[in-house]
């Protein structure tokens, strides 16, 4: 299983939740993070200047910039290893040097599954991974993109009842206390042997349109934690998935 890690340190809670979202405890856990060249080559322009979230103005250096990324490197590679420890999973901590998406993919090539961390609020260095994720979306693979903080949200949204969506709801509903969301496009007869199967604290909703604002407002609306969202062919989820990711404070999950 492969970790990249946008600003921030990896979360304690988030990676111990991993077992429920994958049935069983990874085999090895890979952290990863780029050292973006794309961000160093735009330090090196001349006259080049940043502006931070609270107004602070100052000139992109390449040299302070190459020392934020060591050290940041350094902070969550440390505490990676100290919380993968303590889970006892076998670990590696990569640090690589490239165009963070091009990275991000190479990497991922050998891994089950893929979990971006993606600040919403720039919580140290500049937030770089969380925005190289749409190449991955085109490939059948597990990837959760986290939008932090992941402590915010009271359901679970499932698009389907698809049997893998369904069980990974459900471990999850039951991990951290949400309702599970069932959103099918067409209504289920009442009675039905599929409205029976529901458990206490599941509900079943109608969404004739699976377009990005009709699941949008769904997750708005039911204070979603979690989308998880099936592949199937009826729709572009290469395009819908990222509209989706930066609309959306919720995290999503997306079955290959």
């Amino acid at each position: 299983m492969l970790i990249s890690f946008d600003c921030g340190r990896p979360s304690e809670e988030l990676l111990r939740l991993l077992p429920r979202l994958l049935g069983a405890k990874p085999l090895e856990l890979v952290g990863l993070y780029v050292e973006d060249e794309d961000l160093l080559r735009a330090a090196a322009l001349p006259c080049l200047r940043e502006v931070s979230l609270n107004g602070h103005v100052a000139e992109m250096n390449v040299n302070r910039l190459q020392d934020q990324q060591a050290a940041e490197a350094s902070a969550i590679r440390k505490t990676f290893e100290e919380v993968a420890g303590r889970m006892q999973i076998q670990h590696r901590f990569l640090v690589t040097q490239g165009r963070a998406s091009d990275e991000l993919i190479r990497v991922a090539a050998d891994s089950d599954f893929v979990l971006i961390t993606r600040a919403l609020r720039t919580s140290g260095l500049r937030p770089r991974s969380g925005v190289h994720y749409d190449a991955l979306l085109r490939h059948p693979r597990n990837v959760l993109i986290v939008n932090e903080p992941w402590r915010s949200g009271s359901s679970v949204v499932v698009l389907g009842t698809s049997g893998d969506s369904l069980a990974i709801a459900r471990r999850f509903s039951e991990a951290e206390g949400l309702a599970v969301i069932l959103a099918t496009p067409e209504p289920e007869k009442q009675g039905s042997a599929a409205e029976s199967e529901l458990l206490a604290g599941e509900r079943r909703i109608t969404l004739v349109e699976w377009s990005e604002e009709a699941i949008a407002d769904l997750c708005l609306a039911e204070d979603a934690r979690l989308l998880i969202v099936p592949r199937t062919q009826a729709l572009d989820w290469a395009e819908l998935l990222p509209r989706l990711v930066d609309r959306l404070p919720c995290s999503v999950l997306q079955l290959g």
